[in-house]
């Protein structure tokens, strides 16, 4: 009695593919299979700006997994909420655990305080570190960093003189967090003071992310006779003081440093906030013609409906697709290696005018080294320059 034969190809065609998703699954990096990339991001931080800006960057991996993924793979990620003691402790934890337990592809984001031991760790355990929201870190010789917006010491070099030489505004004060963010602010501000032509008349520290009222703090510099404030702070500490401006009805100028300078958190009820300058980063979020931000806002009105938009979800959002970009030009067969080689390829890749178009190369990491002078007028910054590289 003869067997029943299966025809020849179909079996080796099979096996071929069998021995092809083994040796996928052999030799590709730490959250790679053969349908997947995982990413480390954070879960809920109760910060306003870290929430949206993952909302960004989440944004983006869901408009490219709607799109068919990346070379047959969706984009997934994984996270882990703050327990609410130590913020900046608990991230490098959950960072740690991404990393070591979980197995993830790489880190995405994990700006703040933070980054400054997250850079140390990544670099030591080779593991790609993508576009923090930051700017106390440096990508200068580092391979597996990636940075972003600005540095903060330049964007001081350009507004601290622009203050006084431009809107003649030379009795400055500072109020800023007491984390290595606000003191760089406060050190530049104090360092550029003979140079620039003003003088800083006093500074007042805030220690807590969502402080209570700052009038008396705010008071002290108006009593001093600032003439300008600037604002070295986190969303919700910068609400405080525009509410501090108008409880004192003091008419000098607020000054947004950082990633500060968004419309959602400074413009407050009575449009306190109105007049204040800042150093933008990205356009309108709203109104921007530019087609990135259009990409961005079909985006938000596809996968978040009626949720408000603003520059920190529109800074994930835009650093999503570069990385969206990276993966794809890492190809099918993808480790952590292969990502860093296809960012490093990257030039004057069109960032839909969302920043100037990006370049890397293996002696270069920083995407966005330019930003524009801005003032907040009706409720909306509205730019005062082109694009300034300090």
């Amino acid at each position: 009695m003869n067997a029943v034969r299966q025809p020849l190809g179909i079996g080796v065609a099979s096996l071929v593919v069998a021995l092809r998703c083994a040796l996928v699954a052999q030799n590709s990096a730490p959250g790679v299979t053969p349908t997947t990339i995982t990413l480390g991001m954070e879960d809920v931080t109760k910060s306003f700006s870290s929430d949206e800006e993952n909302l960004g960057f989440r944004l983006a991996f869901r408009e490219a997994n709607a799109a068919g993924g990346v070379h047959g793979r969706t984009i997934a990620w994984k996270g882990y909420r703050r327990a609410g003691g130590d913020a900046a402790a608990e991230a490098v934890a959950n960072a740690k655990r991404l990393v070591e337990q979980d197995g993830v592809f790489a880190l995405v984001n994990w700006g703040g305080p933070q980054s400054i031991q997250l850079l140390a760790y990544t670099a030591a355990q080779k593991v790609p570190y993508l576009f923090p929201h930051t700017a106390l870190i440096s990508s200068e010789g580092q391979r597996y960093l990636f940075t972003s917006f600005p540095r903060f010491e330049g964007e001081a070099a350009v507004m601290f003189p622009y203050l006084a030489r431009e809107r003649k505004l030379t009795r400055l004060g500072i109020v800023h967090d007491v984390n290595p963010y606000g003191q760089l602010f406060l050190e530049r501000l104090r360092a550029l003071a003979d140079a620039s032509g003003y003088t800083v008349v006093g500074n007042v520290p805030v220690d807590a992310r969502d402080p209570g009222d700052l009038t008396a703090g705010l008071k002290r510099l108006v009593d001093a006779g600032a003439t300008a404030v600037v604002m070295a702070l986190y969303p919700a500490q910068g609400k405080k003081v525009v509410e501090a401006k108008g409880a004192l009805g003091w008419r000098g100028t607020l000054v947004s440093a950082g990633p500060l300078t968004d419309e959602q958190y400074l413009t407050v009820p009575g449009n306190h906030a109105n007049g204040a300058l800042g150093f933008c980063y990205y356009p309108d979020p709203d109104d921007s013609p530019e087609p990135g931000v259009v990409a961005y806002r079909t985006a938000m009105a596809t996968f978040h409906a009626g949720r408000p938009r603003n520059r920190y979800s529109l800074y994930g959002y835009a650093y999503g697709r570069l990385i969206v970009e990276g993966l794809r030009r890492a190809g099918r067969d993808l480790t952590r290696e292969s990502l860093i080689n296809a960012l490093e390829s990257m030039r004057a890749v069109d960032a839909g005018g969302v920043m100037p178009p990006v370049s890397f190369s293996p002696t270069d990491h920083h995407a966005q080294p330019a930003g524009f002078v801005c003032e907040l007028v009706d409720g909306r910054f509205k730019a005062l320059s082109g694009w300034i590289e300090p």
